[in-house]
Parts: structure tokens; C-alpha cells; sequence
């Protein structure tokens, strides 16, 4: 925490007296529940590779506590990480919760409406897995009779308790979310196999959809990432599009609304795009892909997750060793140390792990 951080930390411990009155009764207690026998809201608001790490431990609080109701809150667009974890109607959809300043707007009257809604409920459990102020001060206004959470910016304290040893040196990233929830349900280690969404469509109705014949081999290109240091160039990724057109490959080019453009850019003239659709129709494209090639990316975990032929491409914006894709069939290639060759991309997807 820098010194900005501090003094706002400082300044928003003033609000503790208004806190504790604001609060349940034993709210700020540390030691967690003995038992849940209610409800249980899991906030996890972050981006699909983090969102998808964080729905890896709803298995968990369910096995834990099985007369439990879980909700989960979760952005927009990774509504559908969560089919098959929890019923649609425990899905609640949160734009107002913000997990990266630096790419969304925050809308403070938003987020106090969205929190007096879910307050209602009344959860006696909160788990934030999103980690930052905004969760943090969100988990706090759901009111719920314990939370946990970790980081919180300068609103860390507003959780019951929080894991500040969430995130250790050199560990990878989906480990995080099985520390977070340690102090309820035990020292947990993620699955080797990460658990991978229910698809929303089959593989072959989405390739009936976009025109591709799900008989012949599929390579599924996602050349988007969080920001533009994470993206090898897409010149190459669009010599790899050519490459595997041209090995008898149906090649498409997959991205978020935002990534159109690129997409487009990167497609071969043979190639389809595939952009700003639903993740659950994405998660049935990529459950039957014979290979899958991109940045490091939420779309690369999903594919990993369904034991795909993942390729994962690191620019040295990311550590692979935190973010490389979690699967059995996983080759990660570090285009940071030397210039990588579209050849050398292609003879990976085809070559034995």
C-alpha cells in the first residue's frame, strides 16, 4: 500500500464508529461461522480468466454447506461461467461493481442501488473474490452477517475478515481464490483439471450457426487481451490463420465486442469471426475445437479447462508462470526473449504435449 493509499486508508477509518453501527450484530467478528445453514453470496466481478478461477470454489462451499443457498455475483459478461455452478435465478448480473479503474467508469450511485437490492436478502455469508475498494465497500452494503475478502484497497478493513496472503509470491493466480475462502473451509488446492462451464449451445449448433461443418477439425484464434502489451502481433496471428487454413483447418477468430476490429483484421479470407456473442455459445465453439490459439486470456483458460489443444502466447506483459492456462494439453510459448515465428505456432498446435 503506498502512501496515497494509507492516508486514504486513515481517512476512511474515521468511518469506523458509523461502521460498527451500520453493521450487524458480530459482523466484524474474525473467526468465521461455525456453520451456515442460509444464504451465501459469492462477488466475483473481474474478468473472465479471474471470474472463471473464482467459480472454481462454489463447488467447495456447497459440499461444505449443503443446506445453503449460493448466490453469485458476477459481470455481465460472465454470466454464463456460472451455468451449471448455481440456478439462473442466483445469477445477479452486477456492471456496477468495477474491478479495473483503468477500463471502467465507476458509478458510485449504481453500486450503493445494486447493493440496497441484494440487501434485502439477507446473506449470512458474503465472499468477495473480486478484491479491490469497490467490492470491498459493495460486500459491506449487501449487509450480510459475515464477509470475507482479500486486498480491498483502503476498504479492506469493512470485510469481517480479510486474507491478505490471498495472493503469495510466484504462486499461479487460480490458486487465490482456494486461499481466499482457507479460513472457512480449510487449506484448499485447486484441481488439476479446472471444472469448465456448461455450455450455453453444442458444439455442433454453433458450428451449424456460423457456417462451419462440425465434422472437420475447428482452430479457434482469440488475438484480444486485457490490454495491448498482453498481444502478440496480429500480422502474425494472421499468417497462423493462413497457415492452418491451409492445412485443412476451419479457422475462427474469436474476441469480445470490443475486439471486432481485431478480429476482423486477423481473419484469412476462409476465416470466421466470431465476436461480442454470448460466453456460453463461446464455451460450445471451444468445447469441441480441435485447437485453440491465443494471448494470455480468459479464452485460453476456458479452452485449457475443456482439455482443448491450447496454445498460449506470453508477450512478457504477464508472468506464465501465474497466468498460464491450467489443463493437461497446454503448450505456452514465450514470444518476450526472442522473435516468434508464425511456423513455429502452427507446428505447435500439431505437435505431441
Amino acid at each position: 500500500m503506498n502512501c496515497v493509499q494509507k492516508l486514504a486508508a486513515g481517512a476512511t477509518r474515521a468511518g469506523w464508529p458509523a461502521a460498527r453501527l451500520w453493521a450487524r450484530l458480530g459482523y466484524f467478528r474474525s473467526d468465521p461461522p461455525a456453520a451456515a445453514s442460509g444464504r451465501i453470496v459469492v462477488v466475483a466481478c473481474h474478468w473472465i480468466g479471474d471470474t472463471f478461477w473464482a467459480s472454481q470454489v462454489v463447488p467447495l462451499l456447497a459440499r461444505a454447506w449443503p443446506a445453503s443457498e449460493i448466490t453469485v455475483v458476477t459481470k455481465p459478461q460472465t454470466v454464463d461461467l456460472w451455468n451449471g455452478l448455481v440456478p439462473p435465478d442466483r445469477i445477479v448480473a452486477a456492471p456496477e461493481v468495477t474491478s479495473d479503474r483503468r477500463r471502467e467508469r465507476v458509478t458510485w450511485p449504481g453500486l450503493f442501488r445494486k447493493a440496497a437490492g441484494l440487501r434485502r436478502s439477507g446473506f449470512d455469508i458474503a465472499v468477495d473474490l473480486t478484491g479491490n475498494r469497490y467490492s470491498a465497500l459493495f460486500t459491506f452494503l449487501i449487509r450480510p452477517g459475515w464477509s470475507l475478502g482479500f486486498e480491498g484497497g483502503e476498504l479492506g478493513w469493512l470485510y469481517s475478515r480479510n486474507v491478505l496472503d490471498a495472493d503469495r509470491p510466484g504462486a499461479h493466480l487460480s490458486e487465490r481464490p482456494f486461499r481466499v475462502v482457507g479460513p472457512l473451509l480449510g487449506e484448499q488446492e485447486p484441481p488439476g483439471q479446472l471444472r469448465s462451464p456448461k455450455p450455453t449451445r453444442s458444439f455442433r449448433d454453433v458450428c451449424d450457426e456460423i457456417g462451419l461443418d462440425a465434422s472437420r477439425p475447428v482452430a479457434v484464434l482469440a488475438p484480444g487481451a486485457g490490454w495491448p502489451a498482453k498481444q502478440w502481433p496480429k500480422a502474425r496471428f494472421a499468417e497462423v490463420a493462413r497457415r492452418l487454413a491451409g492445412k485443412g483447418m476451419q479457422v475462427v477468430v474469436m474476441g469480445g465486442e470490443s475486439e471486432a476490429a481485431l478480429c476482423r483484421e486477423v481473419a484469412d479470407a476462409g476465416a470466421v469471426v466470431m465476436s461480442g456473442g454470448p460466453l456460453g455459445a463461446a464455451c460450445g465453439l471451444l468445447s469441441g475445437a480441435a485447437a485453440v490459439v491465443g494471448n494470455d486470456s480468459g479464452v485460453l483458460h476456458l479452452a485449457a479447462s475443456f482439455g482443448r489443444r491450447t496454445v498460449a502466447i506470453f508477450t512478457g506483459a504477464t508472468d506464465p508462470r501465474r497466468c498460464a492456462p491450467r489443463g493437461g494439453d497446454v503448450a505456452v510459448m514465450d514470444a518476450s526473449v526472442r522473435e516468434l515465428e508464425p511456423s513455429e505456432v502452427v507446428r505447435t498446435v500439431f505437435s505431441e504435449t
